[in-house]
C-alpha cells in the first residue's frame, strides 16, 4: 500500500512544478542566509531600543541607519539568488515587511515620543500618527507602481528622526513637517526608491550610497551639522526626481 500512496500524493503534484529543477542544498543554504540577514534587522531594532530606554539618542540612530543600510542589502541578494523560487512556501516579503515596520516606524515613533524633537504636549499624538499613518502605506497593496516608485510616502521615518536629532529644528517645525509626511502617505504622488528605479539607476545608488556615507559620518564626526547638511543633497535630488514623476507621469510611460 506505501507504494500506491506515495504513487497517488506524486500524481498530486501539478506537471509543471514536477518538472522544475529541484533546489540544490547550497542554494537552499544561501537562501535562508538572507533571510537570516534579513532577520538580523530585528537585532539592530532591539539594540537601537536599548540605547533609547538609557537615552542615548546618537546610539539609537547609529543602529538605525544600521538597519536601514541592511535593508538595502537583502532585497537585491534575495532577487540575485532567486528566493522566492527556492523557497517558495516562505515569504521573504513578509519578513522584510515586518522587520520594516518594526525599525522604520515603531522605533523612530519611539524616538519622537521619548525624545524633545517635537514640542512635549504634541510627543505622543505624533509618534501616534506616524505608526497609524504608515499602517496604509504597509497595506496598500497598490503601494508601488509599475515601475517601482512608491505612491504616498514610503515611511521613511528612520531617516526623518536621523535629521531631527542631528540638524535640531524647532520643536514646532519638526512637528509641522511630521504632520505633511503622515499626510503624504495618503496623496498620490511618487516617491522613487534608490534601488528598484530602472531610470537612472546607477546616479541613484551612487546617491543614495554618498547620502549614507556622509550621514554616517555626521554621527562621529565634530562637523556633524556639515555632513548632516551634505547628506541631504541625495534627499534634495530625490525628492526633485519624485516631483518630476508625480507632475509628468506621461514622461516615465513604457
Amino acid at each position: 500500500m506505501r507504494p500506491m500512496r506515495v504513487l497517488r500524493r506524486r500524481r498530486s503534484i501539478p506537471i509543471a512544478r514536477r518538472n522544475m529543477p529541484q533546489p540544490t542544498r547550497t542554494s537552499i543554504a544561501i537562501a535562508w542566509s538572507i533571510h537570516a540577514l534579513t532577520a538580523c534587522g530585528m537585532i539592530l531594532g532591539m539594540l537601537a531600543l536599548q540605547a533609547m530606554l538609557a537615552r542615548d539618542w546618537r546610539l539609537a540612530i547609529c543602529y538605525l541607519l544600521a538597519a536601514l543600510a541592511l535593508d538595502g542589502i537583502d532585497g537585491p541578494l534575495a532577487r540575485r539568488f532567486e528566493v522566492g523560487k527556492v523557497l517558495p512556501r516562505y515569504s521573504g516579503g513578509i519578513l522584510d515587511l515586518l522587520v520594516d515596520y518594526f525599525t522604520f516606524v515603531l522605533l523612530p515613533a519611539l524616538f519622537v515620543w521619548w525624545s524633545d524633537v517635537v514640542p512635549e504636549a504634541w510627543r505622543w499624538p505624533a509618534a501616534l500618527a506616524m505608526m497609524l499613518s504608515a499602517l496604509y502605506h504597509y497595506g496598500n497593496l497598490e503601494i508601488k507602481t509599475g515601475d517601482c516608485y512608491f505612491t504616498g510616502f514610503p515611511a521613511f521615518w528612520n531617516i526623518v528622526v536621523f535629521y531631527l536629532y542631528l540638524l535640531r529644528p524647532p520643536p514646532e517645525w519638526a512637528l509641522a513637517l511630521i504632520a505633511v509626511l503622515c499626510l503624504l502617505t495618503f496623496a498620490p504622488v511618487k516617491c522613487v526608491h534608490p534601488f528598484r528605479v530602472a531610470r537612472l539607476r546607477g546616479l541613484n545608488i551612487a546617491a543614495a550610497v554618498f547620502s549614507m556615507a556622509a550621514a554616517a559620518g555626521a554621527l562621529f564626526s565634530p562637523f556633524a551639522r556639515e555632513l548632516a547638511w551634505l547628506s541631504l543633497a541625495p534627499v534634495v535630488y530625490f525628492a526633485a526626481l519624485s516631483l518630476h514623476r508625480t507632475m509628468r507621469p506621461a514622461a516615465y510611460a513604457g
